[in-house]
């Protein structure tokens, strides 16, 4: 479940970093991104953030169970926040709002999720 919490939430950042990075200037401009290398530095941050997630999920270890639950329930209380604070068409709330509420769930599940790592055997090899 771990995994599964890992690999949908990279599928769900990563896309949204590249379209920011390769967001048109006339779209920045449209957001009130005033200078374009702050959309795109944010884009490329976002994409690193997405790329560590696909690594985590596959060698799932607590660095990355703390950069899962941390990142996804900051994004969730940020992307919340600015739904409801903004004034927005309704169909853009909806969809920001759907998105939050699909990280704040994913960021529970990786809170709460038993971690799929086998145990460490330390020591010499018993013959």
């Amino acid at each position: 479940m771990l995994r599964f919490a890992f690999w949908l939430t990279a599928l769900l950042i990563l896309p949204l970093g590249l379209g920011l990075y390769w967001l048109p200037q006339e779209s920045a401009a449209q957001l009130g991104a005033s200078p374009l290398w702050l959309v795109r530095g944010a884009g490329a941050m976002i994409t690193a953030w997405g790329a560590a997630l696909l690594y985590a999920g596959v060698r799932t270890d607590p660095t990355g169970r703390v950069l899962l639950v941390s990142g996804n329930l900051l994004l969730a209380a940020t992307l919340g926040a600015g739904a409801l604070r903004l004034n927005l068409p309704d169909q853009l709330q909806n969809v920001l709002l759907g998105y939050a509420a699909l990280l704040l769930g994913l960021g529970l599940v990786g809170l709460l999720a038993k971690s799929a790592t086998l145990p460490q055997s330390g020591g010499a090899l018993h013959e």
